[in-house]
Order: C-alpha cells, then sequence, then structure tokens
C-alpha cells in the first residue's frame, strides 16, 4: 500500500519547484512577452520551492516563523504563476494589482496566525483555493479554447488543481481534530495519493509549460513562414499550401471560385523615380487596400514584387468580375499621394479565371495570368477574364 509522509513530499515538491524554475531559465525565446512570462513563471517556482523546502526539517515545520514560509511561499508562488500565465496568454495585470495581492496575502496570513493554528488553516485553505481559481482565470484560455494537445492537457492540470483546492477547503472547514503542521486536512486515506500527487506538480507545470513555449514558438514560426514581412498578406509558398484545399471544399459544396492576378501598374517607375523606400510603402497600401475589400476567406497572398494573387469563393462568374472591378477601384482610389515621394497615384490590372472541377491549381493561375497579360496590353488599369476550364 502506498504510503508518502506529507512533510516529504512537500521536500520533493519544494526541490522539484526548484529544478523547474532552473528549466525554465533555460528556456531562452525570442519574443520579449514569452521571455517574460517565463521569468515570472521561474520566479513563481522559485517562490514556491522555497516556502516549500524547510518541510524537510520535520516536526520543526511547526514554529510559526516556518508555518508563515510555507503557506505565503506558496500562495506568492500561484499568484506570480498566474502573472506568468496571463502574460503568455496575452494579459498584463498592473504591477498595482500584483502587489496588492502580496500585501493581502502577507497581511490575511499574519492575521489568521495571530487567531490561532486552526484558523491559519482555515485562512490558508480559503486563500489557496482563491489563488488558484485566479491563476486558471489568468490562463482561461488553456482550458476553454486549447488550440494544441499540450495546452489541452494543461488546462485539465489547472482544473484539476483549482477542483481539489476548493475540495480541501471543504475538509479543512469541516475538520474537527488536533491542528496539523502540514495544514493538510484531508482523510487519512488520501493522504498519501495527495501528498505524492503535491511532490511531482510543480516538475509537471515546468514540462508542461516548455511544451507550450514550444508549442508557441512553432506557430510563430509557421506564421512567419506563411506571412509576407513586407506587407502581412500570405506568401507565395503559403498560398500553394492553402488555396487547393479551399478551392476543393467550396467547389465540392457547390459552389465557384475565382483566382484573380492582380499586378500594380508601371510599379518599376516608382521605384526608379523615388526609390525603394516609397516602393515598400506603396506595395504596403496596395495589400491593406485589397485585403479590406476582400472576404476573411478569400485568401490573399503577394506572389511577386508587384503582383498578388486572390482566391476568392464566389457564385459565378459575374460576381467574380464584379469583385475584380471593386478591386480595381479601390486601389485607383486609394491615398497614394499620402506616401511620401510618390507624387501620383497608382492602378491594378487584374486578370480572373474560374477553377474548374478536379483542375490543378497552377492550370488556373495560368489562365488568370493569361487575362492579366491581355488587361495590361490593352491600356492596364482594367479587368480581363479567361477563358472557362477545358
Amino acid at each position: 500500500m502506498l504510503h508518502v509522509d506529507v512533510l516529504t513530499a512537500y521536500l520533493i515538491s519544494g526541490v522539484s519547484a526548484l529544478a523547474g524554475a532552473a528549466m525554465l531559465r533555460l528556456a531562452r525565446p525570442d519574443e520579449e512577452r514569452l521571455r517574460g512570462a517565463l521569468g515570472w513563471c521561474a520566479a513563481a517556482l522559485v517562490t514556491f520551492g522555497l516556502g516549500m523546502v524547510p518541510a524537510g526539517l520535520g516536526p520543526v515545520i511547526g514554529h510559526p516563523t516556518l508555518q508563515l514560509t510555507m503557506t505565503f511561499g506558496t500562495l506568492c508562488g500561484i499568484v506570480l504563476l498566474a502573472h506568468g500565465l496571463g502574460l503568455m496568454q496575452g494579459r498584463d495585470p498592473s504591477a498595482g494589482v500584483l502587489g496588492a495581492l502580496v500585501a493581502g496575502l502577507v497581511l490575511g496570513l499574519l492575521l489568521a496566525q495571530e487567531a490561532g493554528a486552526m484558523v491559519l488553516g482555515r485562512a490558508y485553505a480559503a486563500m489557496l483555493a482563491l489563488c488558484t481559481t485566479w491563476a486558471t482565470w489568468q490562463s482561461r484560455g488553456f482550458v476553454a479554447s486549447p488550440r494544441n494537445a499540450t495546452e489541452r492537457v494543461f488546462g485539465l492540470v489547472l482544473l484539476l488543481v483549482v477542483s481539489s483546492s476548493w475540495l480541501r477547503l471543504a475538509y479543512t472547514i469541516a475538520y474537527d481534530g488536533p491542528p496539523r503542521i502540514d495544514q493538510l486536512y484531508l482523510p487519512e486515506a488520501v493522504l498519501p495519493a495527495v501528498a505524492a500527487t503535491y511532490g511531482v506538480l510543480p516538475i509537471v507545470f515546468s514540462t508542461l509549460m516548455l511544451g507550450l513555449v514550444n508549442a508557441m514558438l512553432q506557430q510563430r514560426l509557421h506564421r512567419r513562414a506563411s506571412t509576407d514581412e513586407l506587407t502581412g498578406v500570405l506568401t507565395r509558398r503559403a498560398l500553394r499550401e492553402t488555396a487547393p484545399a479551399l478551392v476543393a471544399a467550396e467547389l465540392g459544396r457547390g459552389g465557384s471560385v475565382a483566382v484573380l492576378i492582380l499586378d500594380i501598374d508601371h510599379f518599376k517607375a516608382v521605384n526608379d523615380r523615388s526609390g525603394h523606400a516609397c516602393g515598400n510603402e506603396a506595395l504596403r497600401l496596395a495589400a491593406a487596400t485589397l485585403q479590406a475589400q476582400l472576404r476573411p476567406d478569400a485568401p490573399l497572398a503577394r506572389y511577386g514584387g508587384e503582383e498578388f494573387v486572390a482566391i476568392v469563393p464566389v457564385d459565378g462568374l459575374p460576381t467574380a468580375r464584379a469583385v475584380a472591378e471593386r478591386l480595381r477601384l479601390a486601389v485607383e482610389q486609394a491615398r497614394w499621394r499620402a506616401i511620401p515621394g510618390l507624387h501620383t497615384g497608382l492602378t491594378v490590372s487584374i486578370g480572373v479565371a474560374m477553377a474548374g472541377p478536379g483542375e490543378p491549381l497552377d492550370a488556373a493561375l495560368a489562365r488568370a495570368d493569361d487575362a492579366l497579360y491581355r488587361a495590361k496590353r490593352d491600356g492596364r488599369n482594367q479587368v480581363q477574364v479567361g477563358l472557362q476550364a477545358a
């Protein structure tokens, strides 16, 4: 039968928390917010660990000073962890809120300790339930909308911790025996299992947090690889990877998909006359203008130097032509003169082709490109439609 001494488990928990903090410090993400979040989480584990390690002293932990050290270290560590997890999800509570929470913990524990050992035990259990609830709320995205398996597991662990904290509070309130120096007022039958869980929990948290960071970095790398750095729209590679599935899905539902190739007219002259910095601003404005006119389910990509491609779900060729005309007119009316050094407006020529069932994307792009060539040959700043797929 499992037998784990609670104070020994606390010592193991403290040591594993310190080891977990060292693990987190080894991670060096290049994004400042994520690096800051890891720093707070590491500080949380250090605080938690320093509060738990004195449990290795055995019965001496019952001294009022060590009781305060253990309870405050645990609670403060959870509050700091909540702050770090919030930063990881884009939340940034003010330093004043964090300071007020820590000061409240100190004051509450001191007052409870003055009132007696059992009052301290109940106050500690109540604060533990509230602090774990706060940590779960700060990182609620992991619980409510996990984006991968690691976030899902992390959210489940958070729910397990907060649920057990409230259950622990209920048992502590109902307890009518002598005070316990380990502050764990649970039925004797479950104490070994709970103690063992507490012993490994910090290292589990640390491992999961490293997994979260790794997943976030992978997502960021994928986003960088799929997004054109200058304009913020998709890259050519990303479009070629995602567009075939979009086209197949839309055609499978009985809809139609238009492939549009858009080329900024006389763009080389802009670079030659006004410089590449001006040309870059022109590309940014063109991309933003086109993106603003497209639906969220119509991906836009920078396909070449001044060439863009849009994949647009439509209900037929007339709608495709109308969308293209809307894009052409939006570019023509864009605030080009707001760009320093650009003394003339810019326009686009557009080639349109309808994607055929089972047709490779390259075939539709080739027909749209032929239509674009005719639009440029016939005077630019116009829309031409390619032949339907055979």
